[in-house]
């Protein structure tokens, strides 16, 4: 009897570990781009289009952007960069707010459609190579 109780510890034990450590469902994949992308993405010229392409008059420009956050040209490198804002993270881009909008499937940004995978690398690989304003 004791020796019954002992497997059942075990076995309880080993399927409660294997569950807890299950590999989440929910883990960004990483999205890949059709074509070679840059060796090095530039804020100017690969990232800032991609902001403006999706910057809608009614979203993020003008003077009460949503979320606070103006993705114009000549405020959005500082925006995004506003420290603990959470926008970028340079460490683990999968984890930034900034990534995680746009690869939203339930509630996309922008709110008209989810972005071209090819852009999605293209910022991803940005905030990589450390997010930095050239």
């Amino acid at each position: 009897m004791k020796i019954r109780y002992s497997i059942f510890g075990i076995m309880f034990g080993l399927v409660s570990f294997l569950v807890c450590c299950k590999k989440s469902d929910t883990t960004p994949t990483v999205v890949s781009c059709s074509t070679a992308l840059p060796d090095s993405i530039s804020f100017r010229r690969d990232v800032l289009p991609i902001l403006a392409k999706c910057s809608l008059p009614a979203c993020h420009i003008g003077g009460r952007p949503k979320g606070n956050l103006n993705l114009e040209a000549a405020s959005a490198y500082a925006q995004l960069r506003q420290p603990g804002s959470g926008y970028l993270n340079s460490l683990k881009p999968e984890s930034s707010v900034l990534y995680i909008s746009i690869t939203n499937n339930s509630q996309p940004m922008p709110p008209t459609g989810k972005i071209p995978d090819c852009e999605i690398a293209i910022l991803r690989k940005w905030m990589v190579q450390g997010s930095m304003d050239n």
